[in-house]
């Protein structure tokens, strides 16, 4: 039996030696060819130069040192060009190339005899031999033969597959090509993970920024684009609320996609423009991944719409939020059972705002419809607290998007304990931020926006990041990364007071209350009315914890410590002159203020810096939210005198440099 095998094996290296001979002949021949070239060579160079020139000393030693040199260069070049073959295969080479170099360096000048070209002819076949066995040994004869490049190999055969590229394209930052791949061949190959890499590597640019995207229309055609930088390394400044005072039918601006177009969230569906209301959405991230920020955005934006009314849930950490977006809220809900009832009171309210929208004759809530209920936006932080209630949320899934209504969803965790399939498969609409890994992230994206190179796996080392499947959206575009504005959680916040406030929509005195059961269609959610219970500091959920000397309470302004809402106590100041202050001439007192600070060696205000203004003016004429308002507005302009500092509250003082007076002469 051992001597069969080892027939065998002999019969499969013989027959891989004649495969490996017959298919490319020239590397055998070569190395014999050259020897003998080599030997012809030194004889000529003997006749010419040599022994048989009767040659004086300084011309053997330049003839000499001139054929050293082009022995050096040879030997060396060999040992460079074999760097991407193997180290037995190289060694074969060089040893070759030394060998050579050495007998026509002692041919020429020893001379021509018996012993000396018989050593020269047996070290040539030596060294033939040689390189020919190590050559023919990468084969065993079978189909499975050992790959030179290993791996690398493979990814290279792959590119070859790559028929024929069109002319490179510059298009917003990204370098795009159209390939073709050869007949027979898929360009779903170029879409691996493995051969992304490898041409990222070859171009020394991010993984992330190789995408391919396959022609829907063949199999044969796509298009390979490459992003030389990461151009969401440094996220950009949030540009204010998209379309405050106008319709929720209007795109939601919250992020940027990689090219810097903006992302659009659009919520209602357009029959006419063949366009799907999301209905639910999934929000998956990881702790630290930019989530909350990215739900407290959505939020506002909606609640700054006129036919939205927006109801935030958090069963976990909803006192944290700022006092001033929980009483922003139509309705705000921190209690987990208190969400689940709501959620639960949504089924049948789909029902009845499904009559009112079609007794007047549309099939789906209308934008710009008087007659149609507000649409509602349902924002579910933690929502895996309720996702438990899976009957009720597939059915809200199912039934909500021609209603009017929309349900965000967001969870850290896309297991199936946490987001069952009966959900998954029902959603409209999917924002991943950074998970695990890939495979976490395949969970709610689709195959093909994986397939093209889309990899949320960055974890919480890039806060906003995230990959969008919106309905409205080209679906190329999913595997193309974006990323939310800079966070800049107090400037969203104000911003939507103001805009509440130029409503007439006051919420600084409305008290936040644990639930609110759905209205009627038609109607609004707004919270009872409890000013007046003598009961309401005596609240458990709403009076702050005992504070513990050993651990402190948290000093970041983004988690302030929960207290009671209470009305602010008017201090009912009046002028002090009785004169009436028109606008301009108390931004000049501010203005002067300012000046006069900056002279005296201040560099930094605070709105209660300007105390003396109040009492000049009066608390009428001038309340606390028009002093930042005013501070603001010193802060843009050609020529501004305030910047705002990092922290809360405080304004750096920038005045212009002086220019010198010959400064227009030069």
């Amino acid at each position: 039996m051992a001597r069969q095998t080892r027939n065998t094996r002999g019969a499969d290296l013989a027959r891989g030696a004649s495969y490996e001979v017959r298919g490319n002949p020239l590397p055998y021949l070569v190395p014999p060819a050259a020897g003998l070239a080599n030997l012809i060579l030194a004889g000529v160079l003997s006749r010419m130069w040599g022994a048989y020139a009767d040659p004086t000393v300084w011309e053997v030693a330049w003839r000499a040192g001139l054929i050293l040199a082009c022995s050096a260069v040879i030997i060396w070049g060999t040992w460079g060009v074999g760097r991407a073959r193997k180290i037995e295969l190289r060694a074969a080479s060089m040893l070759m190339s030394a060998c050579s170099c050495g007998g026509l360096f002692v041919l020429t000048f020893r001379g021509f005899s018996f012993d000396s070209v018989m050593v020269y002819l047996l070290v040539m076949v030596t060294t033939s031999v040689l390189l020919a066995v190590t050559k023919l040994l990468r084969g065993d004869g079978t189909d499975a033969r050992a790959n030179l490049f290993g791996e690398l190999g493979e990814r290279v055969r792959e590119l070859q597959d790559v028929g024929a590229t069109g002319r490179p394209k510059e298009i917003e930052g990204r370098i795009v090509t159209h390939a073709e791949m050869v007949p027979g061949a898929d360009f779903g190959a170029m879409a691996k993970p493995e051969v992304r890499t490898a041409i990222a590597s070859a171009l020394d640019v991010p993984v992330g920024g190789v995408r391919m995207i396959r022609d829907r229309n063949t199999p044969r055609t796509g298009r390979m684009e490459v992003s030389p930088v990461d151009m969401l390394e440094n996220p950009p400044a949030w540009p204010g609320l998209s379309a405050p005072g106008g319709s929720i039918g209007a795109p939601i601006r919250f992020g940027v996609y990689q090219t810097g177009a903006p992302i659009p969230l659009i919520l209602p569906g357009d029959s006419r423009a063949g366009r799907n209301a999301i209905g639910v959405l999934i929000l998956l991230g990881q702790a630290g991944s930019g989530k909350t920020e990215l739900q407290l955005t959505l939020a506002a934006e909606a609640r700054s719409r006129v036919d939205a009314e927006v109801t935030y849930i958090d069963g976990r950490k909803g006192l944290q939020l700022p006092a001033e977006f929980r009483d922003a809220m139509h309705t705000f809900i921190h209690n987990a059972e208190e969400g689940e009832r709501y959620l639960d009171g949504l089924i049948p309210e789909v029902g009845k705002r499904a009559g009112v929208i079609g007794g007047h004759g549309h099939e789906q809530w209308t934008a710009g419809c008087g007659k149609c209920p507000p649409f509602k936006v349902v924002i579910v932080d933690e929502a895996s607290k309720f996702i438990e209630a899976e009957d009720t949320l597939v059915e809200l899934a199912e039934s909500i998007r021609s209603v009017g209504m929309f349900l965000l969803l967001g969870i850290q965790r896309a297991t199936g304990d946490r987001l069952p399939t009966s959900v998954r498969t029902t959603v409209g609409g999917v924002i991943c931020m950074g998970v695990r890994d890939v495979a976490e992230g395949g969970r709610v994206l689709s195959e093909e926006t994986i397939e093209a190179g889309a990899d949320p796996g960055w974890k919480n080392r890039k806060p906003g990041a995230l990959y969008a499947e919106l309905p409205g959206t080209d679906p190329d575009d999913w595997s193309l990364p974006g990323r939310t504005f800079r966070p800049n959680r107090d400037a969203v916040i104000g911003e939507l007071l103001e805009v509440l406030a130029a409503r007439g929509e006051h919420t600084t005195d409305r008290p936040m209350v644990p639930a609110a059961a759905p209205t009627e269609p038609g109607g609004t959610s707004e919270p009872a009315d409890d000013r007046d219970d003598p009961d309401i500091d005596n609240d458990p959920d709403l009076v702050p914890p005992p504070i513990d000397p050993d651990c402190p309470p948290d000093e970041d302004p983004h988690e302030p410590i929960t207290v009671p809402a209470r009305r602010r106590v008017p201090l009912d100041l009046d002028p002090e002159d009785g004169r009436q202050y028109t606008p301009t001439e108390i931004r000049d007192m501010f203005r002067t203020a300012i000046l006069h600070a900056h002279a005296n060696g201040v560099r930094a205000v605070r709105p209660s810096n300007f105390a003396p203004i109040v009492g000049r003016v009066g608390e009428e004429g001038l309340k606390p939210p028009t002093i930042s308002k005013i501070l603001k507005e010193f802060c843009s302009g050609p020529e501004p005198l305030l910047r705002r500092s990092d922290d809360k509250g405080v304004y750096e003082i920038i005045l212009p440099e002086p220019v010198p007076a010959y400064a227009g002469a030069a």
